[in-house]
């Protein structure tokens, strides 16, 4: 069988995927900067016979490895930035690997039904480049998209935040703050005027909306009224409609702050990702391959925790997934933290890792050798298009 030649190919290849998953974790390279850990699978895979095209998308860290013909094209998003300051904490040195790894593993395997892709995505945690793979096209001929994430549960779902990240300046005058105060404008006070209205705002926002931001600059020294400060605010809701209406009110009460405090003011959109639209025919097939490999597959749910991720426009593209693999052996810690960091390096975390290429790869086989499982996973994803946006 297929399937237990894909078991043993990954076995024969477990050390070699972790030890380029323990370099990539080394390496620890920020967001547009992963110019080792992009190379590293990119050679890897040029290595194994695939076709590769590095820069794509104008990005310099982004790659297009594929080797077969035809349909289907399934595409495995690569990740592999760093988080600044505590590395690996969201465990991308490994999902990168397990892309790459389960592709090779086909390949190896002599399935030769479509087209397998890699498509090594840079700048997860800022910078969204997934969402600028998508405005080039990269995801056009693509038929299927999914990936596995390091968390602390086995499943083919997810919930995640569509966000709106803003950097907002308020401009003033300066002036001696004490021997004449009257003559400045403070740029400052817009600024606290603004964090006190969102937290006031909070008190009447729906359910699961978040708004959370940092001071960036609070101006210059203490003895002058600050002429300028800047900051950077996050704003989050389960759906795009929801969202764009909290940043409605939100532009109101930044524009209200600097009114108040007789300030100019500015407001730069930074960042913007779709929440994720999960595949439920895909979904169900990679959880019973993590069955059929003997791990317990869990139930997604809001209270375990919910971020953002760029991977959400890929799954209102094309039908996809993004999926999760434990690798802390069920026990509860957050990721972007220093122990989740020291979970994607260790011993159990790798194992893992394995067993999740082999889930990655044992769906792929389903997906382009199955027409009825390709044909379902088409028709929920234009149900959800004739719906339109959430």
């Amino acid at each position: 069988m297929k399937e237990n030649e894909i078991i043993k190919v990954i076995d024969e290849m477990k050390t070699d995927l972790i030890n380029m998953a323990k370099k990539i974790f080394e390496y620890s390279e920020i967001a547009f900067q992963e110019k080792k850990s992009s190379k590293l699978l990119a050679d890897f895979l040029e290595k194994e016979g695939f076709n590769v095209k590095r820069g794509i998308a104008n990005l310099d860290t982004a790659f297009l490895a594929e080797f077969g013909v035809g349909k289907p094209k399934v595409a495995l998003l690569a990740e592999y930035d760093a988080l600044p300051g505590i590395g690996h904490a969201c465990g991308h040195n490994m999902i990168g690997v397990m892309s790459a790894g389960a592709a090779v593993t086909l390949k190896k395997a002599g399935i030769d039904a479509g087209t397998i892709a890699v498509i090594g995505s840079p700048a997860e945690e800022k910078g969204a480049g997934k969402k600028i793979l998508v405005e080039a096209g990269v995801f056009n001929d693509v038929d299927v998209a999914m990936m596995i994430h390091p968390a602390n549960m086995n499943t083919g779902h997810d919930i995640a935040y569509a966000l709106r990240a803003f950097k907002i300046e308020y401009f003033g005058k300066a002036s001696h703050a004490a021997s004449s105060p009257d003559k400045g404008i403070n740029a400052l006070d817009a600024m606290i005027s603004l964090f006190s209205m969102i937290g006031l705002m909070r008190q009447q926002l729906p359910e699961k909306v978040r708004i959370h931001g940092i001071i960036t600059n609070g101006g210059q020294a203490s003895n002058i009224i600050p002429e300028y400060t800047a900051a950077e605010i996050t704003v989050r809701a389960l759906d795009r409609k929801t969202l764009n209406s909290t940043v409605e009110r939100f532009k109101k009460i930044a524009e209200s702050a600097a009114n108040a405090n007789l300030c100019k003011y500015k407001i730069t959109e930074l960042d913007s990702m779709d929440e994720v639209f999960v595949n439920e025919p895909l979904a169900r097939t990679l959880e019973k391959n993590y069955e059929l490999l003997g791990l317990k597959v869990s139930e997604r749910t809001y209270e375990q925790g919910v971020g953002s991720t760029d991977m959400g426009i890929v799954t209102q593209t094309v039908p996809g997934i993004h999926a999760y693999v434990d690798i802390t052996d069920g026990v509860d810690i957050p990721v972007h933290t220093k122990e989740f960091a020291q979970a994607a390096n260790s011993e159990k975390g790798y194992e893992a890792m394995i067993k999740a290429t082999k889930v990655l790869a044992l769906t792929c086989y389903d997906v382009i050798t199955s027409q009825e499982l390709l044909e379902e996973i088409k028709a929920h994803f234009e149900r959800r298009k004739g719906v339109g946006p959430s």
